[in-house]
């Protein structure tokens, strides 16, 4: 017959104490932090798909934020859009009802608002978002547009001398300056702003090139959509070229384009109104074509609105998708790795009354000797 020492029978009670004390310690970690475990380790042969899950769900936090982003950056492009529009608008409702074939209107203070309008829609153009210029394209760290002057030069200016319309103007230069002393016609005056080339517009070289690229979003692992408004689309070129030449065109008084009558008079033998109807043929053919181009760059800037209003309302459908498949996985891992904490409650309670039992036999063993257990 084995007999057990009491040496090893007080080794094998303690080796028990010690257990019972580590489920207690497990179960009140458990209870503080709402998990099984605090190391992967710890969950056995479902560590995988809690792993698997977390990456997940890393991914999609990846593509929300990148549609986020992107999201915050079209409202702001929209916003500009609608800014320009309704800028430009401004202006062209006011050579539409205050120009008047024959009439003379203030219009140098039309054309100052106009040149305050003009630079208000070249700082639009070259709108930020943190350091990214948002009609840039992918070339988003370089200014798209730069009023260098160079598109005032080229349209130049003409003042005629007032005594006599036959005489040489007094200044002439560029093409409105050709335009003034009948070098060119009106249809190519007006031909020659509407072809007006980037570089003179002020675009940046990659602009002008045409390697300004696109820029895209990513909204999970095979789509993105393309959100690119480039500064110098159609309808921002269009409007930026009108306004220019608005701003730079000489009053109706000085009739350019008159001389292109060979049989202009002098301005003081002209009737009421100066000049005669007849002689501001030109410059209201020139005023008419640059409200239409005006008007037709304003609505052109409407599919840019459309299209970009569509990503917006797509990236927007991805990104509920998204925050859908995360509560999903969120759930899988919670499945995983949480802890119920009722059960956790319950068993901490059972433990501590057993270790205060198992305390008690092993306090009342080691205080035993023969005298005692006779």
């Amino acid at each position: 017959m084995a007999n057990v020492s009491t040496l090893g029978a007080a080794l094998d009670q303690i080796s028990r104490l010690k257990v019972q004390q580590g489920q207690v310690d497990l179960l009140t970690m458990q209870i503080a932090t709402g998990k099984k475990t605090q190391s992967f380790e710890g969950l056995g042969v479902e560590v995988l798909l809690s792993k698997r899950a977390r990456a997940d769900v890393g991914a999609l936090d990846t593509y929300i934020n990148n549609i986020k982003n992107t999201d915050r950056r079209i409202k702001l492009m929209m916003n500009g859009i609608e800014d320009i529009q309704e800028q430009a608008r401004t202006i062209l409702n006011s050579f539409v009802t205050a120009v008047q074939e024959g009439d003379f209107p203030d219009f140098q203070t039309m054309k100052d608002l106009t040149g305050n309008v003009s630079k208000f829609i070249i700082d639009t153009i070259n709108l930020q978002d943190g350091d990214r210029y948002l009609y840039a394209g992918a070339d988003s760290a370089n200014k798209p547009v730069t009023d260098t002057g160079l598109f005032e030069s080229f349209l130049g200016e003409f003042v005629p001398d007032e005594s006599d319309l036959t005489n040489p103007p007094l200044v002439a230069s560029g093409v409105i300056g050709q335009w003034g002393d009948g070098s060119i016609t009106t249809s190519q005056f007006i031909a020659s702003y509407r072809g007006v080339n980037e570089t003179l517009l002020g675009y940046s070289p990659n602009m002008v090139d045409n390697q300004s690229g696109s820029v895209f979003v990513r909204v999970d692992d095979k789509s993105e959509f393309n959100y690119t408004v480039l500064a110098d689309s159609p309808g921002i070129k269009e409007i930026l070229t009108a306004l220019k030449v608005f701003e730079n065109l000489p009053p109706p008084e000085y009739a350019p384009g008159a001389l292109n009558d060979p049989a202009a008079t002098t301005f003081a033998n002209d009737t009421p109104p100066f000049p005669p109807r007849e002689k501001q043929d030109n410059f209201y053919q020139v005023l008419n074509d640059l409200t239409q181009y005006l008007g037709a760059a304003i609505d052109k800037l409407d599919g840019e609105q459309f299209r970009l209003s569509q990503v917006q309302a797509q990236i927007t459908r991805v990104k509920v998708s998204h925050e859908e498949d995360i509560n999903s996985l969120k759930s899988v891992i919670s499945s995983v790795e949480d802890v119920d904490l009722t059960e956790a409650a319950t068993k901490i309670n059972q433990l501590q009354i057993s270790l205060e039992a198992s305390f008690r036999v092993t306090a009342l063993v080691s205080q035993l000797t023969l005298a005692n257990f006779l």
